[in-house]
């Protein structure tokens, strides 16, 4: 059985798996009392009150190592409900992709499999429901360098609305798999509301778009499910290529920056309808290899990261709503990051410090850096090695190969004629890459994995022994 992280104690020695730290279940966020929070979460809590004097009208919430760190901002600010916008979006995305681990629905499916043609609207005939998921299924042409530009499709009206219906037909036609349920706003409030302990999350049901109501300390279960690729509690709720293709590019084409309903952090040829990308700290999503999965059509990264070569794959990946509201996920460090209304908060010594959406990750990095062993609060050489995805001092668990290259039938698989990925290798001795506060330092030995350019895997990250790790 796996084991809770909330509120648990300290940790044993040796790698965790990661069905020993897939989620909290349904029970309530215990916070990690103040004078814990230096040793359990790796981050000073004298410079996260100093965070919470700039961030006083945004609430936020810090989520690492599965535990609640720290939540801030106006009182009860992270724990009352508010309409959270196109964070819904990436709710929708979740949603997909746990009715498509229960039933015969893929992402590859031609949209028409599932929808009439004469309820189609704009959408292009020829469009899969991964073109949906992307927001391109209405281009004109829909192959590789043709799609022109993106754009955001803002109330669900033009395209992604149609995914309720699809996920309606799903549940309809093969009720055997969804037992007690019988359309998705039930299924939501079932499988993911209840499931996971979201008391303060609802969803209508009739638009993917921004009409669901949520909390700051319920959107970081969200998080958390992201950064453990789709397991809670021990049971996988979501294919992890799936939440792969979350959180990498679909289309690099015409936005570097969004896999299924969710951004990803690119350096260029991006598009946010709300923020923009963190150049200053935060690491490029990019896949290992070009061409990728599902359609194997990009040759490149189409300048999503300036980088080569990255040793590992761990891009930040984001859900944003209007007016600040957002969801950030750094697998490299173990960490989610929350934040409602973070458009309303000012410095008046750093205006620049709230632009986009890198407002609380700003504020709070401090605190991370003072406490991290292999930086000790040196900021600029943190963010130089953490930005170019060298530095991943807490990556649980990588993403297997069949996440990562999710090669088709015909095209080498694990161990078939390519190099092993980041979650094929085994350990390897003398590579210090630092280590939770109070642990032992993990060994790693990263290789390169292709990033910018076209090319073949060189290799990937090696996880060995992570130390003493602090599960709370």
């Amino acid at each position: 059985m796996a084991v809770g992280l909330i509120g648990a104690t300290a940790g044993a020695a040796g790698a965790v798996p990661v069905d020993d730290v897939a989620g909290p279940g349904a029970e309530p966020w215990v916070p990690v009392p103040r004078d814990e929070v230096a040793e359990r979460c790796g981050l000073d809590p004298d410079l996260m009150e100093q965070a919470d004097a700039i961030l006083i009208a945004t609430p936020y919430t810090v989520v690492r190592y599965g535990q609640l760190c720290w939540s801030g901002g106006y009182p009860t600010g992270t724990t009352a409900t508010h309409q959270v916008w196109s964070i819904t979006k990436t709710l929708g995305a979740v949603l997909v992709g746990m009715v498509a681990a229960r039933s015969s629905l893929d992402e590859t499916d031609p949209i028409t499999g599932w929808v009439d043609e004469g309820d189609l609207g704009g959408i292009n005939p020829d469009a899969s429901v991964a073109h949906v998921l992307a927001m391109t299924a209405t281009k004109e042409d829909l192959s590789h360098g043709e799609k022109g530009a993106w754009s955001y499709d803002t109330f669900g009206d033009r395209e992604i609305n149609v995914l309720v219906g699809v996920m309606n037909r799903v549940i309809e036609q093969e009720p055997d798999a969804f037992p007690g349920v019988t359309n998705i706003a039930e299924f939501a409030q079932v499988e993911v509301f209840d499931r996971m302990g979201m008391a303060g999350s609802s969803w209508p049901g009739q638009s993917i778009a921004g009409t669901m109501f949520s909390t700051s300390e319920d959107l970081a279960r969200i998080g958390f499910l992201l950064l453990r690729r789709g397991v809670w509690d021990g049971e996988a709720l979501l294919d992890e290529r799936f939440v792969y293709r979350m959180t990498h590019p679909a289309f690099g084409d015409t936005n570097t920056g969004y896999g299924y309903l969710t951004y990803v952090n690119a350096a260029e040829n991006w598009t946010y309808s709300t923020g923009t990308s963190d150049l200053t700290c935060s690491p490029y999503a990019t896949w290992p290899t070009y061409p990728h999965a599902p359609f194997f059509e990009a040759p490149d990264a189409n300048g999503g990261t300036p980088f080569d070569e990255v040793t590992h794959d761990v891009g930040m990946a984001f859900a944003a709503g209007a007016g600040g509201q957002r969801i950030s996920v750094h697998r490299g460090l173990d960490l989610v990051i929350t934040a409602r209304d973070g458009v309303v908060s000012t410095d008046p010594d750093d205006p620049g410090l709230f632009e986009g959406h890198k407002s609380i990750w700003t504020a709070i990095r401090p605190a991370l850096v003072a406490l991290d062993p292999a930086f000790e609060g040196d900021e600029d050489a943190f963010c130089e090695a953490y930005q170019r995805s060298a530095y991943a001092p807490d990556l649980l668990d990588p993403w297997s190969a069949s996440a990562s290259q999710a090669a088709p039938a015909d095209q080498p698989h694990a161990g078939e004629d390519r190099a092993p990925t980041e979650g094929e290798r085994g350990p390897a001795p003398d590579q210090d890459q630092g280590a939770r506060p109070g642990t032992a330092a993990p060994t790693r030995d990263p290789l390169p994995v292709t990033g910018g350019g076209a090319g073949v895997l060189l290799g990937g990250l090696v996880l060995a022994a992570v130390g003493l790790r602090r599960r709370a």
